[in-house]
C-alpha cells in the first residue's frame, strides 16, 4: 500500500489545479479548522493524512437534531433480543440485552411467561446460584431431594388443616360457637411451631422463545441487565418491546420488577400527556424506557378496562348495549393487565388489521407487522402506509420461518417510513449490515429524511436523485481471514460492491428476494478480480454503477464484502457498509469489520467519485 500512497502523492502534485486545493477539490473537504490543512507539504505530511481518521471513507456523523417528535426518527431495533442463536433450540440470556444495547440498540424485545416455583426456575434462570460449581448429576439429585421434602411437607401441612377444620367444626356444632383462629391452631400436632411449614417463594416471570426447545432466563436479570447497560452507548430514549404471555398474576410481579429495576427511568404519566395528541419530542425523553406493551383503553366510566382487546370491539359493544339494553354479552376478559397496560404511554401496542382501524386514532400508538404484511401492506396501499408512518409508529419484525435468525432487509422498510425494523442482532448477514450503516456512530436514533417527517409543515416532497459512482481498488493491508482458516498463503482476496437503492419493481411478495442467501441485483453488484494474501495488490481495478435513478441518499447504502476465491463457496472474510450520504469522495480507506462484527484493522485504499444530480 506504501508504494501507492507515493505514487498518488506524485500524480496529485503534477496536476496544479489539485496541488493548489487537494481537500477540497479532491477529497470534496474544506481545510478550515482541518489538522492536517496541507496535506500534500511533503510524502511523510501525505501518509500522516492517509493514516488518520480524516482520510476514512466515512464521513463523521452530523450532530443528531433532537428537538423533533419521536415518530420522526429511526430507531436501532432488535428482534427476540434475549436469543444467542438460531430461533429453534439456543438459549436465552441477559447478557445479550448488554451486548446489543452497547451496541447502539435503542428498542429490545422481551418474550415473558410464567415462570417457575422454587428449584424449577433456578433451572432457567441466567444468573449463577451457589452451587453452580457442583458436579450436575449431584446438583439434580439434590434439586430432587428438594422436591420430594417439599411435596411431603405440603401434604403434611395440608393434612393437619383437614383435621383442624374437622374438629373445630365439631366442637363449634356441641358447643353451640365457633372456634377462633387461635383456637384451631392449638388442635392437632402439638410440633406444628416448632417445624413451620415450607413456604415456597413465588415464582417469577421467564423470558424464553416459546413453545421451542430455547433455555429461559429470568425476567428480573433480564430488566437488571437493561438497567445498567441501557445509557452506556446512548443518552437516547430505550423502547422495551413486552411480548406478554404471562398470566394476570404473573403481569403483577412483572409490573413490580419493571418499578424496581428502572426506578427513575420509567416515564411519570400526567393527565395531560393521556390527552395530549402530539408526541413528544425526542430531546425530552433522553434516558428514559419507553414500554411498548398491548394497551386498554379507560371504560366509558373512567375505570380500569377489564375487558376489551382493542377499540373496534368496544365500539361493537357500546353499539350493541344502546340497542339491546343491559342484555347485551359482557365482552371477553383482557389478557393484558391494566397496572400493566398503562405503562404504555407513547407506545402503545396494537395488532395491526388494516391502516384505518379506529386504533390508529390513538396518539402514541404502534402497529406491529410481520415484513410479509408490511410488504403486503406496501403493495396495495403504499401512499396510506407512508402517510401513516410519517406521524405514527410502526415495527416490522421476520416472519416466523426465519428459524435460522436471518433477517428481512430494513432498509426496504425504512423506505416506507417504518421507524422500527427488528432484526436479528446474532445473526451477521445483509440486514444487519444494513443496519450498522444506517446507524453507525449515530446514538441509536437516526432523524428521518426530509419528506418523511410529521414536523415538515407544510410536507416536504421527497427529492429523489441520480448517482453516478465509480470506485477505484489500489492495495488492502491487515485484511482478516475467513472463519476457521489460518494460511495467509492460500487467502485469495477479492472486493464485491453491492449498491442498496430502490430498486424498479421493488413491491413485490416477501419470498421475492431471500435475503437470507445474500442474494443481490446484478444490475447493483460489481466484482473486482482475486488477488493473494492478508496485503493484496489489486491492480488498481475500477467498478462503475453509472445513472443510478431514483436515489434518496439518506436511504441508499454501499456494502463491500471481502472474499475468498476458492473452490465451491466461496467464505466471507470482511465487510463494511456505509450510508450513501457519508460515502466521501477522493482517495480514501475502507475500514472492514470482521465477521464477528468486530473492527479488523483492515483497509483498503480507494479512490471514490460520487456525482449526484
Amino acid at each position: 500500500m506504501a508504494s501507492y500512497l507515493e505514487l498518488i502523492y506524485k500524480s496529485v502534485l503534477t496536476s496544479e489545479s489539485c496541488r493548489s486545493d487537494f481537500l477540497q477539490k479532491v477529497q470534496s473537504e474544506s481545510s478550515d479548522g482541518k489538522e492536517h490543512a496541507d496535506p500534500l507539504s511533503s510524502l511523510a505530511d501525505f501518509q500522516a493524512y492517509m493514516a488518520s481518521p480524516a482520510s476514512a471513507a466515512l464521513r463523521p456523523p452530523h450532530k443528531q437534531d433532537t428537538s423533533a417528535p419521536i415518530s420522526d426518527y429511526f430507531i436501532s431495533s432488535s428482534h427476540n433480543t434475549y436469543l444467542t442463536g438460531n430461533q429453534l433450540y439456543s438459549d436465552a440470556a441477559a447478557s445479550a440485552y448488554t451486548n446489543v444495547l452497547l451496541g447502539g440498540c435503542r428498542c429490545v424485545e422481551i418474550d415473558v411467561w410464567d415462570g417457575q416455583a422454587d428449584s424449577d426456575d433456578e433451572d432457567t434462570s441466567s444468573s449463577s446460584s451457589s452451587s453452580d460449581d457442583e458436579k450436575p448429576h449431584k446438583k439434580e439429585q439434590k434439586e430432587r431431594q428438594k422436591h420430594k421434602r417439599l411435596e411431603k411437607e405440603k401434604k403434611a401441612t395440608s393434612r393437619r388443616s383437614r383435621i383442624n377444620d374437622a374438629v373445630s367444626s365439631k366442637l363449634g356444632g356441641i358447643m353451640g360457637s365457633k372456634s377462633t383462629p387461635q383456637d384451631a391452631s392449638t388442635v392437632g400436632d402439638g410440633n406444628a411451631q416448632d417445624h413451620p411449614a415450607h413456604i415456597p417463594q413465588r415464582p417469577e416471570p421467564r423470558v424464553l422463545h416459546g413453545h421451542t426447545l430455547t433455555k429461559g432466563t429470568t425476567f428480573r436479570d433480564v430488566c437488571n441487565a437493561i438497567r445498567d447497560s441501557a445509557f452506556v452507548a446512548s443518552d437516547l430514549p430505550v423502547i422495551v418491546s413486552l411480548e406478554v404471555h404471562a398470566c394476570l398474576e404473573q403481569q403483577e410481579i412483572m409490573v413490580e420488577i419493571m418499578q424496581e429495576a428502572w426506578k427513575g427511568f420509567l416515564i411519570t404519566i400526567t393527565p395531560e400527556m393521556l390527552n395530549s395528541p402530539c408526541m413528544p419530542i425526542l430531546e425530552d425523553l433522553k434516558r428514559k424506557i419507553l414500554i411498548k406493551v398491548k394497551w386498554l383503553p379507560e371504560s366509558v366510566s373512567g375505570e380500569a378496562n377489564e375487558a376489551v382487546e382493542d377499540l373496534e370491539e368496544l365500539e361493537g359493544v357500546q353499539t350493541q348495549k344502546s340497542q339491546e339494553g343491559s342484555t347485551a354479552p359482557p365482552p371477553k376478559p383482557s389478557k393484558i393487565l391494566n397496572a400493566l397496560s398503562r405503562l404504555a404511554v407513547y407506545t402503545k401496542g396494537f395488532s395491526f388489521k388494516r391502516l384505518d382501524q379506529p386504533e390508529a386514532k390513538i396518539p402514541g400508538h404502534v402497529f406491529s407487522l410481520s415484513e410479509s404484511a408490511a410488504k403486503e401492506t406496501s403493495q396495495n396501499y403504499r401512499d396510506a402506509l407512508f402517510e401513516h408512518n410519517r406521524s405514527n409508529f410502526m415495527r416490522v419484525y421476520p416472519y416466523g420461518l426465519r428459524v435460522n435468525s436471518s433477517n428481512l432487509d430494513p432498509a426496504f422498510h425504512w423506505r416506507r417510513g417504518a421507524q422500527i425494523v427488528a432484526l436479528n442482532w446474532q445473526n451477521l448477514d445483509k440486514g444487519t449490515m444494513l443496519n450498522h450503516g444506517m446507524f453507525r456512530g449515530e446514538p441509536g436514533w437516526v432523524q428521518k429524511p426530509q419528506g418523511y417527517r410529521s414536523s415538515e409543515k407544510p410536507f416536504t416532497l421527497i427529492t429523489q436523485r441520480t448517482l453516478d459512482l465509480s470506485i477505484e481498488f489500489f492495495a488492502a493491508q491487515d485484511l482478516s481471514l475467513p472463519p476457521g482458516d489460518t494460511k495467509e498463503k492460500s487467502f485469495h482476496p477479492y472486493v464485491t460492491t453491492c449498491l442498496h437503492i430502490e430498486q424498479p419493481g421493488e413491491e413485490t411478495g416477501a419470498g421475492a428476494d431471500d435475503d437470507s442467501t445474500d442474494t443481490e441485483k446484478n444490475y447493483y453488484k460489481r466484482t473486482i478480480k482475486s488477488s493473494v494474501g492478508v496485503t493484496p495488490d489489486f491492480g488498481p481495478q475500477t467498478i462503475e454503477f453509472p445513472q443510478v435513478a431514483g436515489l434518496v441518499e439518506e436511504l441508499s447504502f454501499v456494502r463491500f464484502k471481502i472474499k475468498d476465491n476458492e473452490l465451491g463457496r466461496d467464505s466471507m472474510a470482511a465487510w463494511t457498509c456505509i450510508r450513501l450520504d457519508r460515502l466521501q469522495s477522493g482517495y480514501r480507506l475502507l475500514h472492514f469489520h470482521d465477521c464477528t462484527g468486530w473492527k479488523s484493522g483492515g483497509v483498503v485504499l480507494v479512490k471514490i467519485t460520487k456525482n449526484i444530480s
